[in-house]
């Protein structure tokens, strides 16, 4: 006669006692289904989640390079803006019969897109009066065609004076102009620029990044000028604003005739 029991032992590796234990077969076949059961849900998982966990993986690598070669446009995107942004400030300011003279190997601006604007929002703002003088000249914007604009103010001083950068930034132009002669422009970051015209002796050069108080040239009568004295400007997003509005100081010493 079959039983109806099936008896199991556990036999330890030492001497410790051994152990046994007896199912029915009902309960028996009951816990093989189980563990079988168990075994092939385990099974099933694993066939289907080690495909998606590589695929994961896969994906998330894919996405973190795409991410990085979509910085890197944006990030060249905005160079090539800037570079616009700041030659047609320039050419702006310096008038248009100085850009037509340019060659295309002669641009204003050329800066390599790897060139950073190193300066900090803090610094970005003219904040430090680059010479000391009298103010012989305020500045002018009017649209009537029968007035000359003057988008900065004339300081006098005697030739040779230093010049020191208003603020931190990068050289974005350093050359000689028919109209302002020796000009320095400056380009701070945050859409500020600031110029300096009529100058003797330009020490700063293109490209060149200067700190706030840095000598960048010396005072001087070049180009179109009556006398030494400093022309500066600052321009904001490609704007020009009035000097005297940062250096209210200036205005003790303005004896310029208003327009």
């Amino acid at each position: 006669m079959r039983s109806e029991r099936y008896t199991f032992m556990l036999v330890p590796d030492n001497d410790g006692l051994s152990r046994r234990f007896s199912l029915s077969r009902t309960n028996t076949f009951l816990l093989a289904g189980i563990i079988l059961f168990l075994g092939i849900m385990i099974a099933i998982i694993l066939s289907l989640s080690i495909p998606v966990y590589f695929n994961y993986n896969k994906m998330e690598k894919r996405y973190d390079e795409v991410i990085g070669e979509r910085s890197e446009v944006l990030e060249l995107y905005r160079d090539l803006e800037r570079i616009k942004q700041i030659e047609l400030v320039v050419q702006k300011a310096l008038g248009a019969d100085l850009s037509e003279n340019l060659d295309n190997s002669e641009k204003l601006v050329e800066l390599k897109s790897s060139e950073q604007i190193r300066s900090g929002y803090l610094n970005n703002i003219p904040s430090l009066l680059p010479i000391s003088g009298i103010v012989t000249q305020e500045m002018i914007i009017n649209n009537d065609n029968d007035i000359v604009n003057h988008y900065g103010i004339d300081i006098a001083v005697q030739k040779g004076e230093p010049i020191f950068a208003s603020a931190s930034g990068n050289i974005v132009f350093a050359d000689w102009t028919p109209k302002l002669g020796n000009l320095v422009v400056i380009y701070h970051g945050e859409g500020y620029f600031t110029y300096y015209g009529h100058n003797d002796l330009i020490i700063a050069e293109l490209y060149q990044f200067v700190k706030m108080g840095d000598v960048i040239a010396t005072s001087g009568n070049s180009g179109i000028s009556s006398g030494p004295h400093l022309h500066f400007e600052i321009w904001k997003d490609g704007a020009a604003i009035d000097p005297l509005l940062y250096f209210p100081v200036l205005n003790k010493s303005n004896i310029s005739v208003k327009n």
